[in-house]
């Protein structure tokens, strides 16, 4: 891989829960995070997110501020994600794609279940109140 690769998620809170999907596949298969994936070529933003969390959620949703930019950078690996705060405006919740389940997870619940770690990270800053967007770069080689 020559360039990185763009991609998107989507923070969705409801009373002190979190939306989180349970990741399929590798790299993260077996860890919670929030729901997103890869920006299509001639796809917007807000397109890349529709899309996504409707195929591993079942839900609509309507896009809202930027929340944080995560730059994971490994070796043959480099993905910017631009996260987004969402809110549903449809469907039916319901794990799809390359989800393996979806829940509402809350908040003082997050520390007993494995998530990503820029999952983690960012969700952390926001229950703590940190104003966004939050700048978070993992780096392993």
């Amino acid at each position: 891989m020559d360039r990185p690769t763009v991609a998107v998620g989507c923070l969705i809170v409801s009373d002190n829960k979190v939306l989180l999907v349970k990741r399929k596949n590798p790299p993260n298969e077996g860890l919670w995070a929030i729901p997103g994936g890869k920006v299509e070529y001639g796809e917007t933003i807000e397109d890349a997110l529709k899309r996504e969390i409707k195929e591993e959620t079942g839900l609509e949703i309507a896009v809202g501020e930027l929340i944080s930019v995560v730059q994971i950078i490994a070796e043959g690996y480099h993905y910017v994600i631009l996260d987004f705060e969402c809110k549903p405006v449809g469907g039916i919740l319901s794990a799809a794609s390359d989800a393996s389940a979806a829940e509402y997870i809350p908040f003082n619940k997050l520390k007993e279940i494995k998530t990503t770690k820029t999952t983690y990270e960012m969700l952390e800053r926001y229950i703590k109140g940190e104003k966004p967007p939050y700048i978070i770069t993992q780096i392993s080689k």
